[in-house]
């Protein structure tokens, strides 16, 4: 007589488990439409600068003006953006752009205060700190060339990043002209 009962009970084990392991599968018809949205969906943070067609107009959004040379490093467009981060840091930038990609030659910062407005996070083998026009300009570059000006004048901060790189003299001409 047990050896009749354990086969069915047997049995029912095997059938409650199997009916287990189905109810704790979630329903894939539900399962993937999310799964499409997470692969196909993006989030993408916006764009936190805004540009402008003229530096007055660029002024205007920042709240003080910017005065730079016309050219830098070959550059072909000027770009003017202005950015506010929302907790009154408001940084207006003018890009130096070269061929017709786009490609950022150089660009220039200046916002109120005294930090490091640059963007600029390499680590650079040569520094040198000089003096253009009586302002304390720290200068950073590799192999003779300087990529990184940082400045601060009149209660404003300052940033000159040229990509390719120039002499320690084009750097100073070029701080010299801005404002």
């Amino acid at each position: 007589m047990k050896k009749l009962l354990i086969f069915p009970i047997t049995a029912a084990m095997l059938l409650s488990l199997v009916a287990c392991a189905q109810s704790a599968k979630p329903d894939a018809s539900l399962d993937t439409p999310a799964q499409e949205e997470t692969v196909s969906g993006s989030t993408q943070i916006p764009n936190p600068w805004e540009s402008y067609d003229t530096a007055d107009a660029a002024a205007n959004a920042a709240g003080f003006t910017l005065t730079a040379p016309e050219a830098i490093s070959g550059s072909s467009a000027k770009t003017y953006q202005v950015m506010n981060s929302g907790d009154g840091e408001v940084i207006f930038e003018i890009l130096f752009e070269t061929g017709a990609d786009g490609e950022r030659a150089a660009y220039i910062h200046k916002a109120s205060g005294t930090d490091d407005i640059s963007g600029d996070y390499n680590d650079y083998a040569e520094t040198e700190t000089l003096d253009v026009n009586s302002r304390s300009v720290t200068m950073k570059g590799n192999d003779g060339l300087v990529n990184l000006a940082l400045w601060t004048d009149g209660g404003y901060s300052y940033a000159l990043n040229v990509s390719e790189g120039l002499s320690r003299s084009d750097i100073a001409a070029i701080v010299a002209e801005i404002q």
